[in-house]
């Protein structure tokens, strides 16, 4: 009795871990038609370990920038910027005006994948989210915002000048 009680548990528990998958991938897509995609995608064996077609990486890579950007806006002056150097490579800060109070989840955005041009320049967007609801414009500190991203020596190896672009106006740093 114990040995059959334990056979149907063991069973059980195999059947539910399948099962429990392709529920929760079915759950997903009602839910999100982006994530049926992504789950879609993600049924070939060769995803599973880890093997990804170029094609796929790229559209990853597009949604990937896609979401970055989407819901922030350029600041309207990127006032300072500077490069801390660190062991492993270095923090790109930036402080920017925004044109009233209560932007936030401001970013650093880099529409190339944080990779340099031809001529060793890396440009990266200040941008950051508007606010849902009307706030003042208040004194011009109260609406700066201060940003960084970490850079490793690797990906600062090819670059000459970083940009920070703005909407009126873009600071360089030189190394």
């Amino acid at each position: 009795m114990k040995n059959l009680l334990c056979a149907f548990f063991v069973v059980g528990m195999v059947s539910s871990c399948g099962l429990g998958n392709s529920a929760g991938s079915s759950a997903g897509s009602s839910a999100n038609s982006a994530s049926s995609a992504s789950s879609a995608g993600s049924g070939s064996s060769a995803n599973i370990f880890g093997r990804r077609s170029r094609v796929e990486r790229q559209q990853q890579e597009r949604v990937a920038k896609s979401q970055d950007i989407s819901g922030r806006t350029l600041a309207s002056v990127v006032k300072t910027a500077r490069i801390e150097r660190t062991r492993d490579g270095g923090i790109i800060r930036a402080r920017a005006l925004m044109p009233r109070q209560g932007y936030y989840d401001a970013k650093l955005v880099s529409l190339d994948a944080f990779k340099p041009d031809e001529n060793g320049v890396l440009v990266l967007e200040f941008r950051a989210k508007e606010p849902g609801f009307n706030t003042l414009q208040s004194t011009e500190r109260s609406r700066e915002v201060d940003v960084g991203v970490f850079l490793s020596n690797q990906r600062l190896a090819g670059i000459r000048t970083i940009r920070i672009v703005g909407r009126q106006n873009q600071v360089s740093l030189r190394r």
